[in-house]
C-alpha cells in the first residue's frame, strides 16, 4: 500500500485494528480498532505498537485482517503466566488421541449466575502406553468425583490415583491412573465440570443487547486461539481433531445454533421450561472450530433454494440487514465448490451476527460468527466500501470451510496454511460474485504493497515460526501469515501457471481432507500437478518455496542495463527500509526468485530466474536498446525493482506518449517502487517525480491509488517550506484532470471502481482547494445544516470529504454544527471533520472538551479526537503545546495518564526539524516515569530523527526539480499559502504521514 513514508514507518506499528478497506475513508480519518459507524465510515483508533509482555522480539504484528478472525481479549496475568513459560513444554504429550467427544452444556445465562453446567464423554485412542491422560483445560472447575477412565476394550474402570491441575500455569490437566493405558485399546474419559460465561469475548462467554428498552443477554463461542479449552476440556490443538456430538440446554424462550443441524428437542427432566437440544455428531474437525450460541436472535433464511440451505442469525430488530450478506454468501459457498470440485460436507450453512464480539469474523464450521458491522448492511445507505467490506469477509470465511476446516494447519507455526489461502481466495471468488468490484484488480494496493512495508523491516518473521506460547500462537495472526502469506500463494500461481495450480489445490484437499497438513504437503501436491502436466521450473517447488516462508524479507532486484550489447546485470539483495548499524543478523537473504519481465517492443511476458545460490546474473537479448523494459510482469511477484537511470527515463517517456502500454498493475508498481526506493535513498527522487508526470493523463482507480500516499508524504515533509507553494501547484496540475475525470457528481450507473476512484480524487482536490470540489462540497453541507435529519443529502462514498470541507472552509457556524451533531448523533464522522478546522482557537477549544468529561466526547474517541488534531497541519503544533503545556491538566482529568504514550507517538509523524526533535527528546526527560522506557516514545523518536534525515537530503532535491519542471502557476485552482495565525487560510489539512500509516496498517477487515 502506501509506502514513500515508509522511512519513517520503519519502526512502525503492530496495529490491533479492524481490516476495513482504505477506500472507505479519505487520507485523514482512521480504522477504528472496535466499529463501523453507521454510515459506513471507517474511523481511528491508536495504530500504537504495545509494549511488549514478556521481552519478546518487536513484531511487526497484526494483519489488518487478523482482527477479523481472531479474537484476542485474554486475561493480562494469565496470558503473562503463560508466556513465562517459554522453555517449559505446553504442548500436550500425544500418548492418547480424542476420536469422538460428546459434550453436554446448559448454560445459565442471567445475572448473577452465568455459568454452565458440562458433562464430557471423551473417547480416545491410545497411542502409546501412558499412566497419564492430560488434556487441555482453563477457567474450569471440576467435580473430581465425576472423573473415570473406561476401558472399552475391556469394558473396565481405570483406577485414577491422582488429578493434577495446572490451568494456572499451562492450561493443562492430568488424569493419573493407577494401571497404565494400552497402546492400541480405546478409552473413555467421562467428567462433569462448570466453566464460566466469560465476559472476555473468547471460549463460551457472555454477550448483551438492548431490544425496546430491555437488556437481552446471549452466550457464543470465540475458539480461536485456543480457547476451546475454556468452554470444556478438551485436546485443544489443532492436529488432534475428532468428532463432535453437542447438546445445548436452553429456555424454551431462547434458541440454540452449532456446527450441526438439530436432530431432536426434549424436556429438561426437574427443570420446567428448559428443553435440550441434540445436534448430530459433526464431521472430523479441530476443536477451535466448535461453536455454539444460545440467545433470542431471529434465524433468517435465505430467499433463494440452495443445495445447502443458509441461514443468518441476527437480533430481531437487526434482521432487515441480513439480506446483502444473505445474497453473495451461498454464491461464495457455491463458486467454491464448483472451483475445488468439492462440495462443502455438512448439511446446513450459518452465519451469526454478535453484538459483542473481539474479532472480525470466525470460520466455525457451520456456524460462522461476525461482527455485527461485518455482517450486517443496509446497502442502499451505506458506501462502496461497506458493501466490498462485507462480501469480502464472506469470502475469506467461507473460504475456510476448505482452507482451514477441511484441511487444517498440523499447529500454529503455519497458520499462513489457513490464512493466507482465505485471503489469496477472496480475490477470485469475489471476482465470480461481485465482478463489478473488479477485486483482483485491487490485490496489489490491498495486500502486495501493503506486505511490501511490513516485510522490509528488521523486526518482521519468517512465515513459518516455532511457537509454543499462547501470547506466541496469537502474534501469529499477522501480516505476514495473512497477507504476506496470500501474496507467495499469488506468485506461486503465476509460475507455475494458474490452472495447474488450480487443480493442485484441489489434489492437496484430497489428499489432506479432515486431516492436517504442514507446508511439504503443499508443495508435494503442487509438484505432483506440475510434473503431471509438464510444467518446467528450476527447482522442486519445495525448493523455491522454502526460500519465501522459511527466511523473513523479500527481495529488491536491481536492474542494470547494458545498451551496447541489448543485456542486463540483474542482482537480489534483501530490501530494508531502515538498515540498523547495529544489527548482529548475519544471515544471507537470497531467494528463488521468477525474473518475469517484458519491453517496449514485444510486450511478451517472458521469464528467467534468480536462484538462491546466485547474488546476480546476466540476462541477455532484452530487447531494442532504445526501448524500455520492465521486470515483474503485471507484479505478480514479490519483490521490488530498481533500474539504472537511462531505463527510468526511457519508461517515463512511455508514460507521458502512451501509459497505457504497461498495465495497471505495472503503472502502480512504478509508481509505488520507485517512490519508495527514493524516500530510503536508492534512487534519485528525480526518477521517481518524473515518472509522476503521466498522472495527469491516468484515471485508472489503482495506480492512483497506490501512489498518494507517497505524493502525501512529501507533502507533509514539505508543509510550510520554501518548496511548498510550488509543490502545491504540481500536485495540483496531477490531481484536477483525475478529478474532472469523475466529477462531483455521482451515479447509480457508476462503475466500482470509478465511485473509489472518485473518493480519492475529491479528497485531494477539495484539499489542494480546486474551486469546483469545495464549492460543491461547501454546498452539500449548507444543505445538511439546513436539514441536520436528513441522512439522505450526503452520499456515503463523500460524506467524509464533504463535511471535513465544509468544516476547514467554514467558520464558527459550521464548527458548531459538526460538533453539536457528534453530540447529539453520537457518529464520529462529525467529530473527525471538527479536527480539520484551519482555526488554531476552535482546535484548542476541541482539546479542552477532550479532558472534560462532562463535554459529550466519548473515551473511546479519545485517540481519534488527538490523533487527527495532530495530523492536521495547522493541528499538530496546537496538540504539541496542549501536550506539553497542558500536562497536569491532562493527568488529573478523567483521562489520567493512561493515553500519554498515545499523544507522544500522534504529535511525532508531521516533526521534522531539531527543534522540534529537542522538544521531544525534553518532554520525554522530563515525564521520564511514563515516557522514558516506552518503546512506542522511542518509535515517535525515531520517526522525527528520521523525518530530519529526509529533509537534509531530499527538501533541496524535490525543490530543484519543482523549479525546473513545475511552473509556478496554474489557472485551474486556488492555491492558498499553508496557514500561520489562528483562523487563517490554509491549503488543506490533510492527516499527513500518520494518516498514511493508517492507509498502510490498519484499514481491512479480515481473518
Amino acid at each position: 500500500m502506501r509506502l514513500a513514508l515508509m522511512l519513517t514507518l520503519a519502526f512502525l506499528f503492530q496495529v490491533k485494528t479492524s481490516s476495513v478497506p482504505k477506500w472507505q475513508a479519505s487520507d485523514d480519518e482512521y480504522p477504528s480498532a472496535l466499529e463501523l459507524s453507521e454510515d459506513g465510515l471507517s474511523l481511528m483508533e491508536p495504530a500504537i505498537v504495545p509494549e511488549p509482555k514478556d521481552g519478546s522480539r518487536w513484531w511487526y504484528t497484526p494483519s489488518r485482517r487478523a482482527h477479523v478472525h481472531s479474537a484476542k481479549a485474554k486475561s493480562r496475568l494469565m496470558q503473562k503466566m503463560m508466556s513465562n513459560k517459554v522453555n517449559e513444554d505446553l504442548r500436550l504429550p500425544g500418548d492418547v488421541l480424542p476420536s469422538i467427544y460428546s459434550i453436554r452444556l446448559l448454560p445459565f445465562i442471567e445475572e448473577g449466575n452465568f455459568t454452565t453446567d458440562g458433562h464430557i464423554d471423551i473417547f480416545v485412542d491410545c497411542i502409546r502406553d501412558t499412566n497419564s491422560i492430560s488434556m487441555n483445560a482453563a477457567d474450569i472447575t471440576f467435580k473430581s468425583l465425576s472423573i473415570t477412565v473406561l476401558d472399552l476394550t475391556t469394558n473396565s474402570p481405570l483406577a485414577i490415583v491422582d488429578f493434577v491441575d495446572e490451568q494456572v500455569t499451562r492450561e493443562i490437566v492430568t488424569i493419573k491412573t493407577a494401571t497404565p493405558l494400552t497402546a492400541g485399546n480405546r478409552y473413555k474419559i467421562s467428567m462433569d465440570f462448570t466453566s464460566i460465561l466469560n465476559d472476555e469475548l473468547r471460549g463460551f462467554y457472555r454477550s448483551s443487547y438492548m431490544e425496546n428498552g430491555v437488556k437481552k443477554w446471549l452466550a457464543v463461542t470465540q475458539m480461536e486461539a485456543p480457547d476451546a479449552r475454556r468452554a470444556f476440556p478438551c485436546f485443544d490443538e489443532p492436529n488432534m481433531k475428532a468428532n463432535f456430538s453437542i447438546t445445548l440446554g436452553r429456555k424454551t424462550t431462547m434458541k440454540t445454533a452449532s456446527n450441526m443441524n438439530i436432530l431432536s428437542t426434549n424436556p429438561i427432566d426437574g427443570m420446567p421450561g428448559y428443553v435440550w437440544d441434540y445436534y448430530a455428531t459433526s464431521v472430523t474437525m479441530s476443536s477451535y472450530l466448535v461453536a455454539f450460541l444460545v440467545s433470542e436472535f431471529e434465524a433468517v433464511p435465505t430467499s433463494t433454494t440452495h443445495r445447502v440451505p443458509f441461514r443468518l442469525w441476527v437480533k430481531p430488530q437487526s434482521a432487515h440487514l441480513a439480506g446483502y450478506s444473505l445474497s453473495v454468501g451461498p454464491e461464495l459457498q457455491e463458486f467454491f465448490e464448483r472451483y475445488f470440485k468439492i462440495d462443502y460436507p455438512l448439511p446446513k450453512q450459518d452465519l451469526a451476527a454478535i453484538p459483542d464480539f473481539a474479532a472480525g469474523a470466525m470460520e466455525n464450521w457451520g456456524l460462522v460468527t461476525y461482527r455485527e458491522s461485518a455482517l450486517l448492511i443496509d446497502v442502499p445507505r451505506e458506501s462502496r466500501g461497506r458493501r466490498q467490506s462485507v462480501a469480502d469477509i464472506n469470502a475469506h470465511e467461507l473460504a475456510h470451510q476448505w482452507f482451514g476446516n477441511l484441511v487444517t494447519t498440523d499447529w500454529w507455526n503455519t497458520i499462513w496454511l489457513n490464512e493466507g489461502f482465505a485471503t489469496y481466495l477472496e480475490f477470485p471468488s469475489m471476482d465470480a460474485v461481485e465482478p463489478d468490484f473488479r477485486f483482483t484488480d485491487q490485490f496489489v494496493v490491498i495486500e502486495l504493497h501493503y506486505v511490501f512495508g511490513v516485510d522490509a523491516l528488521e523486526t518482521s518473521r519468517p512465515i513459518n515460526l516455532p511457537v509454543t506460547t499462547n501470547d506466541e500462537i496469537n502474534n501469529m495472526f499477522d501480516a505476514i501469515s495473512y497477507d504476506k502469506g496470500s501474496c507467495i500463494i499469488r506468485m506461486a500461481a503465476d509460475f507455475i501457471g494458474l490452472e495447474t495450480f488450480t487443480r493442485g489445490l484441489t489434489r492437496y484437499l484430497n489428499a489432506r481432507a479432515y486431516k492436517n497438513a504442514v507446508e511439504d504437503d503443499l508443495w508435494l501436491a503442487l509438484q505432483q500437478q506440475s510434473d503431471e502436466e509438464g510444467v518446467s521450473l528450476p527447482a522442486t517447488v519445495k525448493e523455491i518455496m522454502d526460500t519465501w516462508t522459511l527466511q523473513m524479507g523479500f527481495p529488491l532486484i536491481n536492474v542494470t542495463r547494458d545498451y551496447n550489447t541489448g543485456g542486463a546485470v540483474v542482482s537480489q539483495e534483501r530490501f530494508l527500509l531502515r538498515k540498523d548499524p547495529g544489527s548482529t543478523d548475519t544471515h544471507v537473504y537470497r531467494w528463488w526468485v521468477p525474473l518475469t519481465y517484458t519491453n517496449g517492443g514485444s510486450l511478451v511476458r517472458q521469464i528467467q530466474w534468480l536462484s538462491k545460490d546466485q547474488a546476480s546474473r546476466t540476462i541477455s537479448n532484452l530487447g531494442a536498446t532504445d526501448k524500455w523494459v520492465i521486470f515483474n510482469y503485471d507484479q505478480q511477484n514479490l519483490y521490488r525493482v530498481a533500474y539504472d537511470t537511462e531505463n527510468y527515463r526511457l519508461i517515463a517517456e512511455q508514460l507521458m506518449v502512451d501509459h497505457t502500454r504497461f498495465l495497471d498493475n505495472n503503472r502502480a508498481q512504478l509508481l509505488d517502487d520507485t517512490f519508495v526506493l527514493a524516500s530510503v535513498h536508492l534512487v534519485p527522487y528525480k526518477s521517481a517525480l518524473d515518472l509522476s508526470l503521466y498522472l495527469k493523463y491516468e484515471k485508472e482507480y489503482v495506480p492512483w491509488n497506490a501512489v498518494l500516499s507517497e505524493l502525501n508524504y512529501i507533502d507533509s515533509m514539505l508543509y510550510n517550506q520554501p518548496q511548498f507553494s510550488q509543490w502545491t501547484v504540481h500536485l495540483t496540475n496531477l490531481v484536477t484532470p483525475y478529478y474532472n475525470h469523475h466529477g462531483f457528481q455521482e451515479s447509480t450507473l457508476d462503475a466500482h471502481l470509478t465511485v473509489f476512484g472518485r473518493s480519492d480524487a475529491m479528497s485531494w482536490a477539495c484539499k489542494l482547494m480546486v474551486p469546483d470540489c469545495v464549492d460543491n462540497s461547501k454546498a452539500k453541507y449548507a444543505q445538511q445544516m439546513a436539514s441536520p435529519d436528513n441522512t439522505t443529502i450526503l452520499s456515503p462514498n463523500q460524506k467524509s470529504i464533504i463535511l471535513r470541507t465544509g468544516v476547514e472552509n467554514g467558520g464558527q457556524t459550521e464548527w458548531d454544527f459538526a460538533f453539536n451533531q457528534y453530540k447529539s448523533k453520537y457518529d464520529t464522522s462529525y467529530l473527525i471533520a471538527a479536527t480539520k478546522s484551519r482555526d488554531t482557537s476552535r482546535l484548542n477549544t476541541l482539546l479542552e472538551r477532550m479532558i472534560d468529561s462532562q463535554s459529550g466526547i466519548r473515551l473511546s474517541e479519545v485517540n481519534t479526537l488527538f490523533n487527527n488534531v495532530a495530523s492536521n497541519p495547522v493541528g499538530n503544533p496546537v496538540a504539541t503545546d496542549f501536550l506539553v503545556n497542558r500536562w497536569t491538566d491532562i493527568e488529573q482529568s478523567w483521562l489520567g495518564t493512561n493515553y500519554f504514550i498515545n499523544f507522544f507517538r500522534y504529535v511525532c509523524n508531521r516533526q521534522n526539524t531539531q527543534a522540534q526533535l529537542d522538544r521531544l527528546l525534553q518532554l520525554r526527560t522530563d515525564h521520564s516515569d511514563i515516557l522514558g522506557n516506552s518503546k512506542t516514545v522511542q518509535q515517535g523518536i525515531d520517526v522525527v530523527v528520521e523525518n530530519i534525515k529526509w529533509m537534509e537530503l531530499h527538501q533541496e532535491e524535490i525543490g530543484n526539480w519543482l523549479s525546473v519542471s513545475v511552473p509556478t502557476t496554474t489557472t485551474t485552482t486556488t492555491t492558498p499559502s499553508p496557514p500561520v495565525p489562528a483562523g487563517s487560510p490554509s491549503v488543506y489539512q490533510t492527516s499527513a504521514i500518520l494518516i498514511l500509516v493508517f492507509c498502510f496498517l490498519g484499514l481491512f477487515i479480515m481473518h
